[in-house]
């Protein structure tokens, strides 16, 4: 299975809720099975190096940092 984490500073930050909203509709419409994760803490910051947020990892590998990210880059970090 596919893991997306988007590193946020709160499920609640607008631009996360709209990167959610888009991640997901972008499985539903590929047909891709995959696990979404938001995560707050800062250590997972640490761990990614990176205090851009929201920053969307996709199976280990950093796709955007502080945008959307793009369709083609996700799709091809997927399995």
């Amino acid at each position: 299975m596919n893991h997306i984490e988007i590193l946020s500073p709160g499920e609640n930050c607008r631009r996360t809720r709209k990167i959610i909203r888009y991640v997901k509709a972008l499985m539903d419409e590929h047909k891709v099975n995959a696990e979404i994760e938001v995560i707050t803490e800062t250590q997972s910051f640490l761990n990614y190096r990176t205090w851009i947020l929201p920053t969307v990892v996709v199976n280990g590998k950093i796709v955007s940092r502080g945008y959307r990210p793009s369709e083609k880059n996700i799709l091809k970090n997927l399995k």
